[in-house]
């Protein structure tokens, strides 16, 4: 029997979810420009969070705006990161890897 058949199918890696952030740090303008930009890159509609703390030295308030993010699932999910790691020329280094396996890196 050929390897493939015998190895165990739940140690396969799957991916779960991508969740694609943009934070600004702010509300007004930079925060709908990172909506647009989320829309385009995903062609799903971002979700704004709000701030859970204030920050003074930010000029940040508890419940402003300041980020938008979209989660993607499934088939979206995969494509997007085939994307995605395409763009970076299909190298992650391994200081964006955490302890619990979760990737986390910036296309800039």
């Amino acid at each position: 029997m050929a390897r493939e058949s015998i190895e165990n199918p739940l140690r396969k890696i799957r991916v779960a979810k991508v969740t694609v952030n943009i934070a600004t740090g702010k509300s007004g303008d930079p925060l709908e420009k990172a909506k647009k930009v989320l829309n385009q890159v995903t062609g799903r509609t971002p979700v704004t969070k709000r701030a859970r703390r204030a920050v003074k030295d930010f000029g940040v308030r508890k419940g402003e705006p300041i980020s938008a993010l979209v989660t993607l699932r499934r088939d979206l999910a995969v494509s997007f990161l085939e994307r995605a790691l395409e763009a970076v020329g299909n190298k992650v280094h391994m200081s964006a890897f955490d302890d619990y396996g979760n990737v986390s890196f910036g296309i800039k």
